[in-house]
C-alpha cells in the first residue's frame, strides 16, 4: 500500500472549540443539573481512568500480598520494598504539591513542580539503577530490554509531490 495524498483537516478542532463555546449559551440547562450531580459524573470518570496508571497500581500493591502481585516488569525486575519505596517518595511529592497548593504559597507551585525534575534526574539514579528506573518510570507500560537494531524504513515511503 502506497500513501497517495494527506488532506490536511482542521474541522476537528474548530467544532469542538465552537461547541466549548456555545457552552456559554447553555447556562439556563446547565443550572438545571444539580451539583451533586455533576460532581458525581466527574467523580465517576475520575475513578474510573485511575485503572492503568502506574502510581495508582503500585499504590494498591502495597496492600496486596507479594504472591499475588501481577506479571508485570515493574513488580517482576524489581524488588518489592524498592518499588514500594520509590512509590512512597512518589507520593510525598504528591503529598508536598497538594500542601503547596492548599496554601498561600500556592504562587510558588510551578517553582516546587520544576523541583521534582532534579529531585528525578539527580537523585533518583543514587537511589534506583537504570533497570529499575525504566521499569518504575518508564513512559511505555511495558519496558523493553532487548537492544533490537530497527528499521529506517524512511526512503521507503513515498512522499507526496
Amino acid at each position: 500500500p502506497e500513501i497517495e495524498r494527506v488532506i490536511e483537516q482542521r474541522i476537528s478542532g474548530l467544532l469542538v472549540a465552537v461547541l466549548v463555546g456555545l457552552s456559554i449559551l447553555m447556562e439556563p440547562v446547565l443550572k438545571l443539573i444539580p451539583l451533586a450531580v455533576l460532581f458525581g459524573i466527574f467523580l465517576y470518570m475520575g475513578v474510573t481512568s485511575l485503572n492503568g496508571i502506574q502510581m495508582y497500581d503500585r499504590i494498591l500493591l502495597t496492600l496486596i500480598p507479594p504472591k499475588y502481585h501481577p506479571d508485570v516488569p515493574f513488580v517482576k525486575r524489581v524488588k518489592t520494598w524498592r518499588m514500594h519505596l520509590f512509590t512512597l517518595i512518589q507520593v510525598l511529592c504528591l503529598a508536598i504539591l497538594w500542601v503547596v497548593k492548599s496554601t498561600p504559597a500556592s504562587l510558588a507551585l510551578p517553582f516546587v513542580l520544576i523541583l521534582t525534575v532534579p529531585l528525578r534526574m539527580f537523585l533518583f539514579p543514587k537511589i534506583f539503577n537504570k533497570v529499575e528506573l525504566i521499569c518504575l518510570d518508564g513512559d511505555k507500560v511495558e519496558a523493553t530490554f532487548e537492544e533490537t537494531e530497527g528499521q529506517d524504513v524512511y526512503h521507503e515511503v513515498p512522499m507526496p509531490s
